[in-house]
């Protein structure tokens, strides 16, 4: 844990000085008003802190929009998916299903979703949910199908039930990918709540963003950047103590 915490400290560093560096590249090279559009890293520090007061009601909009959309499409996900992939006459009518709308971009679905479910909350969670939930679905069912048919038997020729081979072998043989396929949706279902705070809203992240962009107040754009961020390292580490927590056989080697 502590050599975790050096490298991200090191990693964190360095990301700071690539964004000062890209500052003062882009003042040197534009004049007049735009020089600004890419403020330096404590000015944009700066800014979160000193407007926190009116960035936190929209941090935490966006955190239980995005929070409710990903543990609903995680848990969704994860059960479709360890179905569909452990049995077989499930998977052959539900995968080409899932091969015909995976690849659809969700986005052409949010205005199709906003006149059927309003304009509030339940629109976006709605839309999120869409976003991340078949990454989750696609990698559970893949890795059910990889799990080992010996593994299977063993708990069978125990005299173990249906449930019992889920909950001894299906469950614990795929939760690493659907822990990593979380990781993934994360960054898929904050890309979502920004689109999706566009959208006839002024309340969110996604807003305070767009509207400071609109009055070109760079440094609160960069706030309200940094505030998505943070949401995103704290969904990172809330992985991350999970996967150590249930995966434990992974970091045996590591301790």
């Amino acid at each position: 844990m502590r050599n975790d915490l050096i490298r991200y400290g090191i990693s964190f560093t360095i990301m700071l000085l690539l964004w000062w560096l890209a500052s003062i590249t882009v003042d040197f090279i534009l004049s007049g008003p735009q020089s600004s559009i890419l403020p330096n890293p404590v000015s944009a520090f700066s800014t979160l802190f000193s407007h926190w007061g009116i960035i936190w009601p929209n941090f935490v909009r966006s955190a239980s929009r995005l929070v409710i959309s990903l543990v609903a499409a995680i848990f969704v996900g994860a059960t479709v998916g360890l179905v569909v992939g452990f049995e077989e006459k499930v998977s052959r009518f539900v995968s080409p299903i899932l091969y015909l709308v995976y690849p659809v971009p969700k986005i052409v679905f949010l205005p199709v979703i906003l006149i059927l479910f309003g304009l509030g909350d339940l629109s976006r969670i709605i839309f999120i949910f869409l976003v991340a939930v078949f990454q989750v679905t696609i990698s559970a069912r893949d890795a059910a199908k990889n799990i080992s048919p010996q593994w299977v038997k063993a708990v069978r020729s125990s005299g173990g039930s249906k449930l019992q081979i889920y909950r001894h072998v299906v469950i614990p043989g795929t939760l690493p990918s659907v822990l990593s396929s979380a990781r993934i949706s994360i960054g898929l279902g904050i890309a979502a709540l920004y689109l999706a705070e566009l959208s006839y809203t002024n309340q969110g992240l996604g807003s305070y963003i767009e509207n400071s962009w609109k009055v070109f107040a760079y440094s609160d754009v960069f706030a309200g950047i940094l505030a998505f961020a943070t949401l995103g390292l704290g969904l990172y580490l809330v992985i991350e103590i999970l996967e150590r927590t249930l995966c434990r056989w992974n970091y045996i080697d590591q301790s």
